[in-house]
């Protein structure tokens, strides 16, 4: 955990790690808190709890900002089952306090509830958050930092496809399988956005990507993405999926 934290926020969040805690204390003794396990985690120290018998979730950020967004997004769906609920806040400390999902396992492929997942979270853009243009070079900017190569291609592709002029909505922006639990009867639920507005078919890349092959992945999500632009998403990210890169540049 401390190793990716700095990694992804670098030496200077040390400081913040140190302080990390007496914070875990304070916020435990405030909402009521008994800490019992580390999640793993790219931006944030997150915290398996318990309050009064049920399952909690704490997330810590060394960037209050990032709580600010996915706070924002969070809000944006709060009338929909399909999005993990807030039970408290302090995000000038980073911190937020969300609900635990049971079974609360990553999701595994199932067309029907992906689909009912990704017509849940695209609605119009409220608020103020990134572009998806922007998004995309904060991804190709990581994956540059962790598989360094030439990945000028799929850049380019894929902010040209951002800037396309299409109906924009508000996307969770990091929808890959471990953001997406099973909350069993209650269906799909998404956690941890990294929230931006664009084009709604670069949010089910990763679901297409699920799929035994790529062509079918793509068909089962095209009653609620244009299946086209699925495609070149697809293949714009292509570097992102190594083992199948030929597999979706061959649909370009």
């Amino acid at each position: 955990m401390t190793a990716t934290l700095i990694t992804r926020f670098g030496p200077g969040v040390q400081s913040w790690l140190d302080d990390l805690p007496a914070l875990v204390d304070t916020l435990s003794a405030r909402w009521d808190l008994q800490p019992d396990r580390v999640f793993s985690g790219g931006t944030s120290h997150t915290l398996l709890c318990h309050r009064a018998g049920r399952p909690v979730v704490l997330k810590l950020t060394p960037d209050p900002e990032i709580a600010r967004q996915e706070l924002a997004a969070l809000r944006a769906w709060e009338p929909s089952p399909r999005v993990v609920r807030v039970l408290e806040v302090d995000v000038d400390e980073g911190a937020l306090l969300l609900e635990g999902l049971l079974p609360g396992t990553p999701a595994v492929y199932d067309p029907p509830r992906m689909t009912a997942l990704l017509d849940a979270l695209h609605v119009p853009p409220r608020g103020d958050f990134p572009t998806l243009a922007e998004r995309v070079d904060f991804v190709f900017d990581l994956l540059a930092r962790r598989r360094p190569g030439d990945h000028t291609a799929g850049h380019a592709a894929a902010s040209k496809l951002a800037r396309d002029p299409v109906t924009a909505t508000l996307l969770h922006g990091d929808l890959h399988l471990e953001n997406v639990l099973d909350a069993g009867e209650r269906g799909l639920v998404a956690i941890d956005p990294r929230p931006c507005v664009g084009d709604p078919a670069a949010d089910a890349v990763d679901f297409a990507y699920a799929a035994p092959d790529l062509r079918s992945g793509i068909d089962a999500l095209a009653g609620v993405v244009d299946g086209d632009r699925l495609a070149a998403w697809c293949a714009a990210f292509a570097d992102f999926f190594p083992d199948r890169r030929e597999e979706a540049l061959s649909l370009a």
